[in-house]
C-alpha cells in the first residue's frame, strides 16, 4: 500500500488516518476513534519487539507493514513509542 503524508484518509468505521511528517524519513501515524484500542501488531520473524514491528494493523484498517511506502518511499522500521506508531522510510 502507498500513502501520503498529510492526506486524511478514511477506513472502514470512518476514523480519519493520516501520516504526519517529523523528519525527512520519519512519520507519525494518527488516527482517530478506537480503531488502535482493537487493532493487531506483528513482529518480524515470529518475534515481537515494539521498536521494530514487522506491521500493525487498527480495526477498520488500514493495514500497514514494512515495504508499504509513504510518500513514494519504502517503509524500513515501524515501531511503537509511548503508544504513538511511528514508521522509517529509505
Amino acid at each position: 500500500m502507498s500513502f501520503e503524508s498529510g492526506k486524511v484518509y478514511q477506513n472502514r468505521y470512518n476514523d480519519e488516518y493520516t501520516w504526519v511528517i517529523l523528519e525527512e524519513n520519519k512519520f507519525q501515524f494518527r488516527i482517530t476513534g478506537d480503531s488502535m484500542k482493537y487493532g493487531r501488531f506483528g513482529g518480524k520473524d515470529g518475534t515481537m519487539d515494539w521498536n521494530d514491528l514487522g506491521m500493525f494493523d487498527p480495526s477498520g484498517g488500514p493495514y500497514v507493514s514494512v515495504g508499504d511506502a509513504i510518500d513514494g518511499k519504502k517503509i524500513v522500521r515501524i515501531y511503537m513509542k509511548e503508544n504513538d506508531i511511528y514508521a522509517v522510510t529509505e
